[in-house]
């Protein structure tokens, strides 16, 4: 899988709209910090996404998580609040709301990388030590629990450009024009 990794020029692409919001020079994060704090290193295609932008929102429903520079420490709080969040979802039987799935730091627990304005969860599974290898899971609002076996950014141009199948998710957001808001630092 990691040989089928996108880059970030990819989802420029099919958002050209995201190109002018690239940040000049990158952004400074600590990814070092954040790897040492929770002990694994996070996907290269969401590390150069997020030394380019700031966290997004695409079409008004899709957020992506990134951290401030020089503000790493508080971005792995959140992490961490989106995690308790997961493990409350969890449960045994008919308690279970999370389709089997367990939290990271569990072996093959999930961990955040986005979410949806109307509920949905974007993580990848955590399935060895190269990030690159982890596939996204999309925990639906509608409990739809699926696996799409690329990086982050494979997904989200899937999303857009109709390749990736939308289980649980709205058939036109994101759009295939799609329109981005871009949270300051």
């Amino acid at each position: 899988m990691a040989g089928d990794m996108l880059r970030l020029h990819d989802l420029e692409s099919v958002i050209p709209v995201l190109a002018s919001h690239r940040t000049g020079g990158g952004r400074p994060i600590d990814f070092n910090l954040i790897h040492r704090s929770i002990d694994v290193e996070l996907p290269s295609d969401y590390q150069e996404f997020s030394r380019s932008y700031p966290a997004i929102e695409i079409d008004e429903f899709l957020r992506i998580f990134s951290p401030v520079p020089g503000r790493e420490e508080e971005f792995i709080q959140e992490i961490y609040e989106e995690l308790e969040i997961l493990k409350d979802l969890c449960g045994e039987g008919e308690d279970d709301l999370a389709g089997g799935n367990v939290p990271f730091p569990r072996e093959g627990g999930l961990f955040p990388w986005g979410s949806s304005l109307s509920g949905d969860s974007f993580y990848w599974k955590v399935s060895s030590g190269n990030g690159d290898e982890w596939p996204v899971v999309v925990g639906g609002r509608n409990g739809d629990w699926w696996e799409f076996e690329g990086g982050m950014l494979a997904f989200l141009v899937g999303l857009i450009d109709g390749t990736v199948e939308r289980r649980g998710l709205p058939r036109d957001i994101p759009s295939r024009s799609p329109r981005v808001h871009v949270f300051d630092d």
